[in-house]
Parts: structure tokens; sequence; C-alpha cells
């Protein structure tokens, strides 16, 4: 009984991964733009599947992103206060319940009291500095600051652990920027090809509403001859003549510009994967939490995403 309980838990894991869309299934199911897509019949059949993998990869962001949401909740507040806490304010969680429902007037006076208490600043001294002139708040917190070095370097181990954690997230921050500087840089060469692209669909798109106009101005001029269904099946292939030109010259072109921006994409999953962690550990260490906010993978399947919208735009 035991046995068949375990395999029935282990096949039910099985499909609820299955049920979920991680970007690695994305590019598997990635349809592949070809010369026949040109024919109606096959173009009807790439768009219906790109119709439906467009629906799963929306689905399945949105998922991830109402997860996320979920996750966040609590984590402003925890993040405010571990920030409070490494400065050397200390901040109690009743404090940040109080914080959460005073008024404006009660949130000052409170703020006075941690100022009285962690800076060794009577609250009427604090009152007196904000009416200063600009150059007194100016030479006021020159003093304020001198107090405070020559504070950390009486006692330099007080705030080591919350430095430590500074230059933690600095890296972080340094390695995130440096992958998004990364991804841009890349993604710019896509964005040129397709404005190029577009410039020439749209000069061939002339040319082909100028065969379409043609063919039907030879239709206009025999109309009132009675020439039969043969007569209108030809005017129906010269019309289908003008656009396979058309699609025949535009989609080879399109499909290597697509190719190589998904292939770029691809080559980029680990360092959409590595964006999705340094959001969450920056995120974590402010707060003081190993708690993970995002599943990664979540930007790598809004690229594909992008990437599935350019395959709907067929020449």
């Amino acid at each position: 009984m035991r046995s068949t309980m375990t395999i029935l838990f282990f096949f039910m894991a099985i499909m609820l991964i299955q049920a979920q869309t991680n970007p690695e299934l994305v590019v598997i199911e990635m349809p592949v733009i070809t010369i026949s897509v040109c024919k109606k019949e096959v173009r009807e059949q790439f768009l219906k599947r790109v119709d439906k993998l467009k629906t799963e990869v929306a689905d399945e962001i949105s998922r991830r992103k109402a997860d996320a949401k979920k996750s966040q909740k609590g984590f402003d507040e925890q993040a405010a206060k571990n920030m409070s806490n490494q400065a050397g304010y200390p901040v109690s969680d009743a404090d940040m319940q109080k914080m959460k429902k005073a008024s404006k007037e009660e949130k000052q006076a409170m703020a006075m009291a941690m100022m009285n208490q962690n800076m060794n600043m009577p609250v009427d001294e604090a009152k007196k500095a904000g009416k200063m002139s600009k150059e007194g708040q100016a030479a006021y917190g020159e003093a304020m600051s001198s107090e405070m070095m020559a504070g950390a370097q009486a006692n330099p181990d007080k705030n080591k652990a919350a430095n430590k954690n500074n230059m933690s997230m600095a890296e972080m921050a340094m390695e995130q920027s440096q992958l998004v500087q990364k991804i841009q840089l890349k993604s710019q060469k896509f964005d040129e090809q397709l404005i190029e692209f577009n410039k020439l669909k749209e000069k061939n798109r002339i040319v082909y509403d100028s065969c379409l106009s043609k063919v039907e101005r030879e239709y206009a001029n025999k109309e009132n001859h009675t020439l039969g269904d043969e007569y209108y099946e030809s005017i129906k292939l010269q019309k289908e003549t003008c656009y396979q030109t058309y699609c025949g010259f535009l989609t080879p072109k399109y499909a290597s510009i697509l190719l190589e921006r998904f292939n770029t994409i691809v080559a980029l999953g680990d360092d959409y994967n590595r964006m999705d962690v340094l959001e969450n550990e920056l995120s974590s260490a402010t707060a003081g939490s190993k708690k993970q906010i995002s599943e990664p993978g979540l930007k790598y399947l809004e690229a594909l995403m992008d990437y599935i919208v350019h395959l709907e735009e067929l020449p």
C-alpha cells in the first residue's frame, strides 16, 4: 500500500512539474519560420501554434508575477527595519506596526524619539535643527557627522557585519548592472535589423499593392464579358502570384533575423536566470531574510515572450 502511494505521489509531482511552463520547454516548443508559411494552410497552422504557445507563456508569466507579489508582502517593511538596525538604530516589530497605523504627526514624534534614544539628540534640539537656515543645517550636519565618525573610530567593530553585507550587496548590484548592459548590447543589433527590415517591407508592400491593382484593373476591363469560372480562377491565381512573390522575397530575410535573435536569447538564458537570482539575493539581503521572492526563469520567459510576439508578425 505504501509503495502504491509513493508511486502515485511521484507521478503527481511529475504532472505538476510538467504543468508549469519553464523557459527550457518553451525553447523546445518554439515554432520555426520556413518559406512554406507563404502557403495559406501552413500559415494558419503556424499561427495557431504560435498563439497556443503565447497563451501558455503569458499565463506562466502572470502566475510567477502573482506569486512574487505575494512573496513581496512584508518585505518592504522588513527591509526598512533591517536597514535601520544595520545603521545602528534598532527598530522593534512593535514599532514597525505602530508606524504602519500612525498618523503623519505620530510618525514624526516616533522618529524624534528614536533619534533621541539612538543618537543622543534631544527632541528640542532636533526641532531646532529643523528650523535652521540651509547654512546652519549644513554646519550642524557636518558637526553631527564628525561626532558619528569619531564614535565609529572609537568602536570599529560595531558596524563591521553591516559594512560587509553592504559590500556584498554593492558587488551584486554591480554584477546586475553589467548583465543588464550585456543583454541590452546583444539586443541592440536585433532592434537595428528590425528597423531596416520594416523599411524593406514597406517598399515591397508598395510593389505588392501595385501588382494587385494591376490585376484588378485587368479584371475591370473584362468584367462585362462572360468568361465563366475559368476567368475568375485565373484572377485568383494572378493575385496569389503577387502575394507569393512578396512573401517569398521577405520571409527568408525575416526568418534569418528572427533565428539569429532566438539563438541570442537562448545563449543569454543563464544571464537572464542569474538576474532573477541576484534580484532575489539583493531583496533578501536588504530585508535580512533568506526568503525567495521570484522563481528564477521569469526574465528568460519574458525575453522569449517578446520573441513570440515577433513570430506573429509574418510578412
